[in-house]
């Protein structure tokens, strides 16, 4: 039997003050991308968002390899969103190898949110997803983005850089989900990652943690960046994850477990 490409990690994600209309909402977590051509990583992690059970799809930028030429990734976003798009709406942000431009085409399957949000209407209750434009360095503007989703029951941020979480004003975001680190790309044994290409320690590098009163998620991707386009201990991931209430005799984020579907990647 061949060995999965790709892993989905279904992760409960307690909410101080949560709703009760969005108790259990679950929304999948994909980032980075770097298309260059189809490959059987794409195929699974597209069979698996067709097959598996969420409210709410977002991917968290770096559909593309090269900024200057956003136009060769715009394809590849249609190919693999269009046919998942028919069931659920799908929402992303854009990160360092995104081209503005990408934005601009109206008939994505995809809604990518440049420094605005939208509101969300679920069980009676308003979740304000915003989205940062991160695709060149001072172009975000988090003060902006976060305006209209003042009044949301739940404002969730898509930023592609997860370091983006220490810069956040107090109290205005619940969930921050991000990308950008590849989870290392490259894990060794009682190691882990040995670079986050962020300002976040390699420890956190993937999965869920708390920075101050953010919960942060950090999906590991689902393509490879180059110059080493490979990935060892570190497969990539479909993330799904479940919005619970907060309890107060919860441990922090950082020391909650994630249960796996699929294989181990240590």
């Amino acid at each position: 039997m061949r060995k999965p490409l790709v892993v989905v990690r279904e992760i409960t994600v307690p909410i101080a003050g949560l709703s009760a209309g969005l108790v259990g909402t679950r929304l999948a977590h994909v980032s980075d991308f770097h298309f260059r051509r189809w490959n059987r990583v794409f195929q699974e992690a597209q069979d698996l968002l067709l097959s598996l059970d969420y409210d709410l799809l977002v991917a968290t930028g770096d559909f593309g390899t090269n900024p200057r030429r956003w136009n060769r990734a715009a394809p590849f976003v249609d190919r693999f969103f269009a046919p998942i798009a028919v069931r659920t709406p799908i929402f992303g942000s854009l990160g360092n190898h995104d081209g503005a431009g990408l934005a601009d085409i109206q008939d994505l399957p995809i809604k990518l949110l440049r420094n605005e949000s939208t509101v969300i209407e679920r069980n009676s209750n308003s979740i304000g997803l915003a989205g940062l434009d991160q695709s060149k360095f001072g172009c975000e503007d988090i003060d902006s983005t976060l305006s209209s989703s003042v009044e949301a029951d739940l404002t969730i941020l898509m930023a592609h850089y997860p370091s983006t979480a220490m810069r956040l004003p107090p109290g205005r975001v619940d969930l921050q989900l991000s990308g950008h680190t590849h989870g290392g790309q490259i894990r060794f044994p009682y190691v882990g990652c040995i670079w986050s290409n962020d300002r976040i320690p390699r420890r956190m590098s993937r999965g869920l943690h708390s920075v101050g009163d953010v919960a942060l998620h950090i999906n590991p991707g689902i393509g490879v960046s180059l110059p080493l386009p490979l990935r060892v201990s570190c497969p990539a991931e479909v993330s799904v994850l479940s919005l619970e209430p907060a309890l107060a005799s919860e441990a922090p984020l950082a020391s909650r477990s994630m249960t796996e579907i699929g294989q181990h990647d240590r």
